[in-house]
């Protein structure tokens, strides 16, 4: 008999993110069924003391080359299947979160989903208000550090798999089209604007395939900030109901699944661009959550 639900991430010195991430998921499915490939970390992040009874796959360290740990995190997903009904991929700065109101946890949720299924997320920036909000403590819950989200296509992912996919680079696509469930995704990368500056600085200096490979990746740290206090600087809606099919959350997924005409035989198969133009409100239904 398999077991129901693995997890699977990719990193590489991640001494913030990667406790938060085995926090939350190690409380989904347990420690044992978390599965970290390390390309080929030096700040002690992934050493067994900190990893717990997760599974730490340690792969040699190379320039990053998206097309490669696609394909590798691929064959590494479907070779888990043999032994898992269902296998998430997320970064290590995703946070998957299902509906309280439709399941009361990821593992249930993934228990019953259809037989082949490739489900979406709801992808959500989460978004740091540097002005209005204090940096954040990595080892408390977010939600309760964190107001505000936005809308983002480009983390719209296919993350819950229950058969063999090919991703595209950044996990953004699959090779069909987007099915959305009650499925948050919420991302971190600007949820803390110190946080955010230290990280980018390690990933400016990294190696990459190609001089053009990760240019969001490697911004100044000037033009990093005006993006993130621009976000926080949106419109904010209050008392959002984060449904798929309400009226705030609703057109935003169908201008994604709208994207995907005349993309069936593109890379990527929905508009990566489809950012929101407010700030929503994190229900508190789902603040204890993530």
């Amino acid at each position: 008999m398999k077991a129901p639900l693995a997890i699977v991430t990719m990193v590489y010195n991640e001494a913030e993110f990667l406790p938060v991430w085995l926090r939350h998921y190690g409380a989904a499915v347990g420690e044992a069924h978390c599965y970290v490939v390390d390309h080929g970390s030096t700040d002690g992040s992934t050493a067994p003391e900190r990893t717990g009874e997760a599974s730490v796959i340690r792969i040699p360290r190379s320039p990053q080359d998206d097309s490669t740990r696609n394909g590798f995190i691929g064959d590494l997903c479907a070779g888990l299947l043999r032994w898992y009904r269902s296998v998430i991929y997320v970064d290590v700065d995703e946070i998957l979160v299902v509906d309280p109101d439709v399941a009361q946890s990821l593992r249930a949720f993934a228990d019953g989903l259809p037989e082949d299924a490739v489900v979406t997320a709801i992808g959500l920036d989460v978004i740091h208000a540097p002005d209005e909000e204090p940096s954040i403590d990595w080892s408390l819950p977010i939600g309760r550090q964190r107001r505000w989200l936005r809308f983002s296509s480009a983390m719209c992912k296919p993350v819950i798999i229950r058969r063999r996919v090919a991703w595209a680079p950044g996990f953004h696509c699959i090779d069909a089209a987007p099915w959305f469930a009650p499925l948050f995704l919420f991302h971190l990368r600007y949820a803390d604007l110190p946080s955010g500056l230290r990280r980018l600085q390690r990933t400016r200096t990294q190696p990459w395939i190609t001089p053009q490979a990760g240019a969001h990746q490697r911004m100044p740290d000037g033009e990093w900030e005006t993006m993130l206090r621009r976000m926080a600087g949106l419109p904010r809606v209050e008392t959002v109901p984060l449904k798929a099919d309400d009226s705030v959350v609703g057109p935003w997924l169908g201008r994604v699944i709208d994207s995907t005409a005349g993309r069936e035989r593109e890379k990527y198969r929905i508009d990566l661009h489809i950012n929101g133009d407010q700030l929503w409100e994190v229900p508190e239904r789902l603040r204890d959550l993530f």
